[in-house]
C-alpha cells in the first residue's frame, strides 16, 4: 500500500505559472476565437449583400436588352403601316423609308432596314437598296417569322458588312396566294453594348450580355476579343437551369476567380452577367482580422502579466504552507503574507492526511485478518486477467500448494496446471475456460502439493464484465476440502452398511410374518370351533396382506419416497393372488404424480387391502379402485357391483375388524372415509396433502380401537 511518504518528488509536473499563463493563453484564444466567429459572419453577410447587388445590376442589364429589342419592334411596327409595303414591292419599300426620312435617323450608328420574303431572302435595305439577287436571312429567324410574331435573332455575322449583328424582325400581311413577306432591323453589337452601363459596376467587376446560345453580344472589358465567343460554360451551364443566380469561385474570361451574378431577359431570353474578382471580397476579411489581432493583443499582454503575478504570489503563499512533504513545496522566494485559500488548504490536508493514516491502518488491520482468516480456513483467493493471461494468487494460495509466497515466482497457468493430477487435469482446464461462457467457474479437482500430498481443492469464481459485455477477468476462491471429501466417503459407507442392516431386518420380518400366518392357518386347521377358525384364517390373509404391502414397501431402495400409482398397481397383482377372489376382477385407475415416504405408503396400502378385501367378502361383481392426486387433497375411491351399503350404515360404529382398521387407516393419513348407500358400495376417502416425509400422528398400534388392539 502506498503511503504518504511514498509519494516521489514531482518531475517534470507543470508548475503553477505555467498553468495560469496557459489559462490566460486559452482566454485569449477563446477571445480571438469569438472575434474571428463575428467577423465571419460579418463577412458572409457582406458577401451575401455584394452578391444581391451583383445580381441586380445583371438584373437592370437584361430588362435593358428587352427595352432594345422593343423599341426596334415598335420602330417596325410603325414602319409596317407604311402602303404599298404589303405587296412586296422593293421601289414602294424604299419610297416608304425615304418619306420617313426623321424617324430613320436612329439608323446611322449601323443598323440597316430590310425586307425579305420568306421563302426567297432579303430584296432590298436601306444601306444597299436593292439587291439583284436575294439574300439569305438567318434559318432560326425565318423559322420564327413562319409561326407568326416577333422574332429575334441570336448574334450571328452580317452577310453583307461582316460584322456581329442581331437581327429583329416581324411579319407582313399577305393576300391570299401572295409570297409570305417580313420587314427587320438589324443591329450591330455596338447598338447593344450601352446596356452594360444600366447600372454603375463595383471596383474591379466586368459585365457581359449574352444571346441565347451562351455567344457573347457585349462587354465592358476587352469586347473586341470577347464578341462572339461562348461564355464560360460554368456561366452557360447555370443559365440553362435557372433564369438568374450567383456563382462563387468560378474563373472569368480573364482567368481571375470571380463572383458572377447572373440574370436572363424575361422577353428576348438574352442573359447578363456582372463578375467581381474573389479578391476583392478577402482584401476585407484580412482588414478584418488584422484589426481584431491587433486589438486583442494589449488584453493578452496585460493578462499574461497578470497571471505571472498571482502565479508568483501563490508560489510564495504555498512556500509557507506548513506540512508539505519534502519535494512537494515550493522551493525559492520569501514567504509572503498568508492567503486565506491557502489556510484553508492547509488544514483540509492536514484533516485528509489525518484521515488517510486512519483509513492505511484500518486497511492494513483488515489485510492482516484476511490474511490470519485464509490461512486458518485453508482459503486462498485468485485472479485471471482474460487480456493479458495473467494469473494472480494470494499468500494463501501460495500455501495453500504448498509453496512458500515470499521466495516463490509470481503465479502463472503452468504452475496450476502442473500441481493438478492427470486424471484431473482435463477437467480443471475445461472448467476454467468454460467461466468465458457462462460467467462462473465451479470446480473441484485433485492436487499434488510441494510437499507431495494429494489434496482435494474446490474453486469457485465469477467472471467480471466490460460496459460492452467484454469478459475481463475471472475473480475467485480456492479452499481445501479434503477432509468432507473423507467425512462424504465415511458417510456413504456407514449409509451402506445402514441399508445392508434394513435390507436384512427386512427379510427377517417377512419370515416372521409367514410364520405367524402358518401358525395362525395351523390352529385355524385344529380349532373346534367354527367360528374361531374362521376368525384366525382372516387373520391370516391379513397378515398375507400386510407381507405384500411391507414387500413391495421395501424391495425399492430403502427410505426412498415411492409413486403411488405404480406401488397400488403392483399391491392390486398381489391381492388378486393371495385373497382368492375367485376370479372377480379388480381394476385400476391411479393418476400419477404423487409420492409418499414409506410410513404413509404402508398406512394408504393397508387401507386399500382392508377395502378391497370388504368388497371381496361382502360385494359382488368387479371391484374398482380410484385414486386422483390433488394438490390440495388426494382422492381415493374404492367400488364393488354388489347390494351395497343400508342407509343408515355409520362406519363409526362398525363392529367389523376390516371397517375398523380402514378407520384407524384414514386417521393415521389425517383423512376423512365416506361411505356411499344404496347399490353398488362405494367408499370414499379424501386425503389431504401432508408434505413428504412429515411424521404420521401416531404409530399403527394408536390409531387402532382399545377392542382391536394386538394384544401383547
Amino acid at each position: 500500500m502506498q503511503l504518504a511518504t511514498d509519494i516521489p518528488a514531482p518531475r517534470g509536473a507543470p508548475s503553477l505559472r505555467l498553468r495560469l499563463l496557459a489559462l490566460v493563453g486559452l482566454l485569449v484564444v477563446a477571445l480571438i476565437g469569438l472575434g474571428g466567429l463575428a467577423v465571419w459572419q460579418a463577412h458572409g453577410e457582406s458577401r451575401r449583400q455584394a452578391g444581391e447587388r451583383l445580381l441586380a445590376a445583371a438584373r437592370a442589364m437584361a430588362h435593358r436588352i428587352d427595352l432594345e429589342f422593343a423599341r426596334a419592334e415598335a420602330l417596325l411596327t410603325g414602319f409596317a403601316a407604311q402602303p404599298g409595303l404589303a405587296e412586296g414591292d422593293a421601289d414602294a419599300f424604299l419610297a416608304a423609308a425615304a418619306r420617313l426620312g426623321p424617324l430613320l435617323d436612329p439608323l446611322a450608328d449601323g443598323r440597316v432596314l430590310g425586307i425579305a420574303r420568306l421563302d426567297e431572302g432579303q430584296i432590298a435595305n436601306t444601306a444597299l437598296g436593292i439587291l439583284p439577287t436575294p439574300t439569305p436571312i438567318p434559318q432560326a429567324l425565318a423559322e420564327a417569322l413562319a409561326r407568326g410574331g416577333t422574332a429575334i435573332s441570336n448574334l450571328y455575322r452580317g452577310t453583307l458588312s461582316g460584322r456581329p449583328t442581331v437581327a429583329v424582325a416581324i411579319p407582313l400581311p399577305a393576300a391570299p396566294g401572295q409570297p409570305r413577306l417580313a420587314i427587320g432591323l438589324s443591329l450591330p453589337g455596338e447598338a447593344i453594348a450601352p446596356a452594360l452601363g444600366t447600372a454603375p459596376l463595383p471596383q474591379g467587376a466586368v459585365a457581359g450580355l449574352m444571346d441565347r446560345l451562351g455567344i457573347v453580344v457585349a462587354r465592358s472589358r476587352d469586347p473586341a476579343a470577347a464578341i462572339g465567343q461562348p461564355a464560360i460554360p460554368a456561366l452557360v451551364a447555370a443559365m440553362a437551369q435557372a433564369p438568374e443566380g450567383v456563382l462563387d469561385g468560378i474563373a472569368n474570361r480573364d482567368g481571375v476567380v470571380s463572383v458572377i451574378a447572373f440574370a436572363r431577359a424575361p422577353v428576348s431570353g438574352y442573359g447578363a452577367a456582372v463578375a467581381q474578382p474573389e479578391a476583392v471580397f478577402e482584401a476585407g476579411l484580412r482588414e478584418a482580422l488584422i484589426r481584431l489581432l491587433l486589438s486583442t493583443l494589449p488584453v493578452a499582454l496585460t493578462g499574461l502579466g497578470i497571471a505571472l503575478l498571482l502565479a508568483l504570489r501563490l508560489r510564495r503563499a504555498l512556500a509557507a504552507l506548513p506540512g508539505l512533504p519534502d519535494g512537494l513545496a515550493p522551493a525559492g522566494g520569501p514567504a509572503g503574507p498568508p492567503l486565506a485559500e491557502v489556510q484553508d488548504l492547509a488544514r483540509a490536508l492536514a484533516a485528509a492526511d489525518a484521515a488517510r493514516s486512519a483509513t492505511e491502518a484500518a486497511l492494513r488491520e483488515r489485510t492482516a485478518w484476511l490474511e490470519q482468516a485464509q490461512r486458518a480456513a485453508a482459503v486462498g483467493t485468485w485472479r485471471r486477467d482474460f487480456t493479458t493471461g495473467e494469473l494472480r494468487w494470494s499468500d494463501a494460495m501460495f500455501r495453500l500448494y504448498g509453496l512458500d509466497p515470499e521466495t516463490h515466482g509470481p503465479a502463472t497457468l503452468a504452475l496450476w496446471r502442473s500441481h493438478l493430477l492427470p486424471e484431473d487435469r482435463a477437467a480443471g482446464i475445461a472448467a476454467l475456460e468454460r467461466a468465458r461462457q457462462t460467467g462462473r467457474h465451479e470446480a473441484e479437482v485433485r492436487i499434488r502439493r510441494a510437499d507431495g500430498a494429494i489434496r482435494w481443492i474446490r474453486a469457485s469464481g465469477a467472471v467480471e464484465y466490460a460496459p460492452d459485455g467484454t469478459p475481463l477477468r475471472l475473480v475467485g476462491a480456492s479452499h481445501d476440502v479434503t477432509e468432507q471429501r473423507l467425512l462424504a466417503q465415511e458417510r456413504e459407507a456407514r449409509i451402506a452398511e445402514k441399508d445392508l442392516l434394513v435390507q436384512e431386518m427386512h427379510h427377517r420380518v417377512k419370515n416372521s410374518l409367514q410364520l405367524v400366518q402358518g401358525l395362525l392357518l395351523l390352529q385355524a386347521r385344529g380349532a373346534a370351533d367354527p367360528a374361531l377358525a374362521e376368525k384366525l384364517r382372516e387373520a391370516a390373509g391379513r397378515i398375507v396382506s400386510i407381507a405384500a404391502v411391507h414387500r413391495r414397501l421395501y424391495e425399492g431402495a430403502p427410505g426412498v419416497a415411492q409413486d403411488v400409482a405404480e406401488h397400488l398397481g403392483a399391491l392390486v397383482e398381489d391381492l388378486g393372488r393371495s385373497l382368492g377372489s375367485s376370479g372377480r376382477a379388480i381394476d385400476l385407475a391411479a393418476e400419477p404424480g404423487l409420492r409418499l415416504p414409506a410410513d404413509r405408503m404402508a398406512a394408504l396400502g393397508l387401507l386399500v387391502t382392508e377395502l378391497v378385501t370388504n368388497a371381496l367378502k361382502h360385494g359382488a361383481g368387479r371391484i374398482a379402485i380410484r385414486f386422483q392426486p390433488a394438490p390440495a387433497e388426494a382422492v381415493l375411491a374404492v367400488t364393488d357391483e354388489g347390494p351395497g351399503f343400508a342407509p343408515d350404515f355409520d362406519p363409526t360404529r362398525s363392529r367389523g375388524l376390516g371397517m375398523r382398521v380402514a378407520l384407524a387407516m384414514t386417521r393415521q393419513l389425517h383423512g376423512v372415509l365416506s361411505v356411499m348407500p344404496g347399490p353398488g358400495g362405494r367408499v370414499v376417502v379424501r386425503l389431504p396433502a401432508v408434505p413428504e416425509g412429515s411424521p404420521p400422528d401416531s404409530p399403527l398400534s394408536d390409531a387402532l380401537p382399545t377392542d382391536v388392539q394386538k394384544p401383547e
